[in-house]
């Protein structure tokens, strides 16, 4: 039932904003499609950095692992001395 109800509601959307379209001149949409046209978007290109390959950092990753201790378990090394 409530499947129906959303599809019932996603049509009559998509039919409102067909008809707002349909209403809107032609010379705006000329408009608006020259304005979309002529944007300067930057482009970005992503490089390789060549400080760190991948076995570097997942070699630090196994070593900050082995070496890893909670807040709990320094909490009570501090308690213990």
């Amino acid at each position: 039932m409530k499947a129906s109800t959303l599809f019932t509601a996603v049509a009559a959307l998509v039919l409102s904003g067909s008809a707002f379209a349909a209403d809107a001149p032609a010379a705006s949409t000329a408009v608006s499609a020259a304005a979309a046209s002529s944007l300067s978007v930057p482009a970005v290109t992503i490089s390789q950095s060549t400080s760190r390959n991948r076995a570097d950092v997942s070699a630090e990753a196994v070593e900050f692992v082995k070496n890893y201790k909670t807040a709990f378990a320094v909490q009570l090394e501090q308690y213990k001395n």
